[in-house]
């Protein structure tokens, strides 16, 4: 870990759990460090912390400045945002629809200072049966329905963040059919506020189960940031007697993700120093402290959405669209660099040029059904997902190859893949 981030997860520490930062190197380069925390989305967290250091370790006035004018203008569109998902919630009150706050509009609230923790978008579990006046009541208050996708339906609007109206809270149909969680949680959520709103929130094991499949999700899709950590440390650490850590392992084993669920806890607790059972910081083998940091060399470079990089971009659509049928490797197994490695790169490439049906996106799912569709579903991904040219220095830079086989070691090990 470069010494700029170890800086960063120190000062997060501090500022997750409302206490006065340690003393840092005199020679912190800040302008690597704001790289780095706005990358993840978590400058804001920290600023606060900045007047707290002795005078001679803050960065410079010129730096300071400008750093407060981007925080306030942050908080500002924050404040804005909540004011106006109040609204919506209302509305859909009014309309006697029923839906479940999910992800940042909960755990804001978990942070000393909620308006610092920012919002891309809101994210909202509506019943399938409902999406239709879910949809009257948005586009009644200027939203617009985007381009859905198999586990939401973004709603867009000019002034304000999206809304994502979400019918599954786990990572797909697959995952959703084996338990049907989403259908469940209703049955255990509770009123709590959103403002002056009354809005279902999930039972804190839901809460949890949902901030895991969140992050398995992007971890499989493009990986996840530091702040997804200090949302699941935070709110793991405010009721450690509320929930059981066995009940958690044992529902996530059921989707076969319990080795990546232990290694998560074992992240929030070296991060963050989350209390952790025994039982889980237990080391099995050497390649689980190995493969333990290269998850947070991964959380690192990916940056709050995965796409930090170009090289993550790339690794990202090659992921996306291969089949789980590459051999697991282990800590001592190097990446052959013989013909045989080279073929393997071609055979994952094709597969992302021309996916097989199952792996195509929900908007071409008419290929699954009709099957002789398949050459015109490719051309129409191809038109329309111009993105997929971020790729193509996966063929000749061999620093786009590496990203990708990294991730690929991770994910296996993770059995993730």
């Amino acid at each position: 870990m470069l010494e700029h981030s170890a800086v960063l997860i120190q000062l997060l520490s501090s500022a997750i759990y409302s206490k006065h930062p340690d003393a840092v190197p005199e020679q912190t380069d800040w302008d690597a460090l704001y790289e780095e925390a706005k990358a993840h989305q978590v400058h804001t967290l920290i600023y606060p912390l900045l007047e707290e250091l002795p005078k001679e370790l803050r960065p410079d006035t010129a730096f300071t400045e400008a750093y407060k004018c981007e925080v306030l203008r942050e908080a500002a569109l924050q404040i804005l945002h909540l004011e106006q998902m109040e609204k919506v919630f209302a509305a859909f009150m009014e309309a006697s629809i029923p839906i479940i706050a999910l992800k940042g509009l909960i755990i804001r609230e978990y942070y000393p200072h909620p308006e610092l923790r920012t919002m891309g978008d809101a994210d909202v579990l509506v019943h399938s049966a409902d999406l239709q006046e879910a949809h009257k009541v948005l586009t009644s208050l200027g939203y617009r329905k985007g381009k859905a996708s198999e586990r939401h339906i973004p709603y867009l609007h000019t002034d304000y963040p999206e809304i994502e109206l979400h019918e599954i809270l786990t990572i797909n149909e697959s995952s959703e059919n084996k338990k049907h969680f989403s259908d469940t949680v209703w049955s255990r959520a509770h009123y709590d506020y959103i403002g002056e709103v009354p809005v279902l929130v999930l039972s804190v094991e839901d809460q949890i189960l949902h901030l895991l499949f969140h992050t398995i999700h992007h971890v499989m899709l493009s990986g996840i940031g530091i702040r997804q950590i200090c949302d699941l440390t935070l709110f793991l650490n405010a009721h450690l007697n509320d929930f059981a850590w066995e009940d958690i392992l044992a529902e996530m084993r059921e989707y076969g993700w319990e080795k990546f669920t232990t290694t998560i806890f074992q992240v929030c607790h070296q991060l963050f120093k989350l209390p952790v059972p025994a039982f889980i910081l237990k080391e099995n083998s050497t390649d689980s402290t190995m493969y333990q940091q290269l998850l947070i060399e991964d959380i690192l470079n990916s940056g709050v959405y995965g796409k930090r990089t170009k090289e993550r971009e790339a690794s990202r659509h090659i992921l996306l669209y291969m089949k789980n049928i590459t051999p697991a490797m282990s800590s001592g197994i190097t990446p052959n660099k013989s013909a045989g490695h080279n073929i393997d790169k071609l055979v994952h490439l094709l597969r992302f040029f021309f996916p097989s049906p199952d792996k195509l996106h929900y908007q071409y799912r008419y290929v699954r059904k009709y099957p002789l569709l398949l050459p015109f579903a490719w051309l129409h991904r191809a038109v329309y997902n111009l993105r997929q040219l971020s790729v193509l220095p996966f063929v000749y830079k061999k620093k786009f190859t590496a990203s990708y086989e990294k991730r690929i070691k991770l994910l296996q090990w993770l059995q993730l893949r």
